[in-house]
Formats: structure tokens, C-alpha cells, sequence
């Protein structure tokens, strides 16, 4: 019933309706661009995976001239998700007030194959260092007319805890020495 209600409140919430619909509508107009045509299905759905729902649609386009996919990831990326809009002041103000690089935080993550291709976004992510096991964990939440500033670190902190969870269970001896030393990032996209 829980799982439910989190659901129910999700689709409901008007914060996150302003959120979805300015990523959606922002995806569609870059579609646009270089697409014929371009279909959404559903307009907002929702996504279940095990300990999250995301708000979700999905956009279908034909080509309309050949361009390198490459030249089309660029085009799409990066979301208005993880830098805001408009684009580029957003991206010059996260440059100058950031203290680092992303990296590859929020980057595109998918695969080419044949006349498909299927990309998601890499919001939720973790990067350990194979020598000595330092993990950066990337995650953010969006702020828009509306947003309650506690309830976005709670989201920040449900985020970031299933690394954390995950990271003590399989090495529980360095992770609880270098948890208690290392700086978790924590991005506001």
C-alpha cells in the first residue's frame, strides 16, 4: 500500500509535474530539431524499480537527415535535468560555482546498434577507484517554483543511500573507514 501512495503522490504532485513536464517538453523541442516527426508515449507515466519510482515517458522520432549519432547525442544532451534552463547560462553557472568536474556524472548511458539506439541519462551514479576503493556517489534533485528544501535532502539522502548501503556490504572493513572520511558530492541539478 505504501509503494502505492508513494506512486499516487508522485504522479499528483504538482513540484513534480513542473520538473517532468520541462524535461519532457525541453527533449521534445531538441527532437524536433532533427526528427520528422515526434511521438510521446505516455505523456507521464510511472516507472516502478525496486526502491524507486520515477516519473516517465518516452520519445520516438525517424531521422530526418543523416547525421553522425554521435552529432545526436550531443544535440540531446546534457539534460535539463542535471544543468537547468536555459542551457547554456545554467551550464556557466554550475562551471563557476562548482569546486569540481562532473566527470561523468549525468552523461549519457546507452547503446548503438544497427538502426536503433536507446540512451538514458546517468543521474544516479558511482564511481570507486579500483586502487583504494574512494567512491565519489552522484546524485541531485531538481529545484523549481515550489520546492520544499527539506524534502529534496531527504531525496538526496534516500538517493545516495543505497550506495552506501551497497558499498558497506561488500567491503565493510574499507568502506567504514573511508565513509567516515570521505566527502559524498552532492550535485543539485
Amino acid at each position: 500500500m505504501e509503494d502505492f501512495q508513494i506512486g499516487q503522490d508522485l504522479l499528483y504532485s504538482p513540484k513534480d509535474d513542473v520538473e517532468f513536464t520541462i524535461v519532457r517538453e525541453s527533449i521534445r523541442r531538441k527532437l524536433k530539431i532533427i526528427c520528422d516527426e515526434v511521438v510521446v508515449e505516455p505523456t507521464k507515466g510511472l516507472r516502478k524499480l525496486p526502491r524507486v519510482q520515477h516519473l516517465c515517458a518516452q520519445l520516438f522520432g525517424r531521422l530526418r537527415r543523416e547525421d553522425d549519432e554521435f552529432d545526436i547525442l550531443a544535440s540531446l544532451h546534457p539534460s535539463p535535468a542535471v544543468c537547468g534552463l536555459p542551457t547554456e547560462e545554467a551550464r556557466q553557472l554550475i562551471e563557476e560555482q562548482e569546486m569540481f568536474d562532473r566527470g561523468m556524472y549525468a552523461g549519457p548511458v546507452g547503446w548503438f546498434g544497427g538502426m536503433e539506439s536507446e540512451f538514458a541519462v546517468g543521474i544516479r551514479s558511482a564511481l570507486v577507484a579500483q586502487k583504494d576503493f574512494n567512491t565519489l556517489i552522484y546524485s541531485g534533485a531538481g529545484i523549481v517554483k515550489g520546492t520544499n528544501p527539506s524534502s529534496e535532502w531527504e531525496e538526496l539522502d534516500l538517493k545516495t543511500s543505497q550506495f552506501t548501503k551497497i558499498l558497506q556490504q561488500h567491503e565493510p572493513q574499507v568502506c567504514s573507514r573511508e565513509l567516515k572520511n570521505a566527502s559524498i558530492t552532492i550535485i543539485n541539478d
